[in-house]
């Protein structure tokens, strides 16, 4: 029995501490569906289209602490629905927003 609440303890662990890669979200992934839906808006590093940014009222830097603090669902959510003048982003699977998501946040870490 001590052996089970040690391995149960330790895979626990293991799971809390892997976050986001056992969650399905793949960079890689994501910086591909990114590419194709995103980056001609935010930039290939997240900090905006310069010369796009120039004609929307806002065009967020997805490096910032501001868009990094939002929940993953938040992130989720904006893409799908769109956020001001920002469209909301069509055909992507449930895996595709995840991998996104996951490249979002590696933006930060660049």
């Amino acid at each position: 029995m001590k052996y089970v609440a040690t391995f149960t303890i330790t895979v626990v662990t293991f799971l809390v501490l892997s976050g986001n890669a056992l969650a399905g979200g793949d960079a890689k992934a994501g910086k591909a569906t990114y590419d194709s839906k995103c980056k001609m808006c935010h930039g290939p590093d997240g900090k905006g289209n310069a010369s796009l940014a120039k004609t929307m009222t806002t065009l967020p830097d997805l490096t910032a602490e501001k868009t990094q603090s939002k929940k993953d669902a938040e992130l989720k959510k904006q893409i799908v629905e769109g956020s001001g003048k920002m469209k909301p982003v069509k055909g992507l699977s449930e895996q595709n927003l995840t991998d996104v998501v996951a490249f979002i946040r590696s933006l930060a870490k660049a």
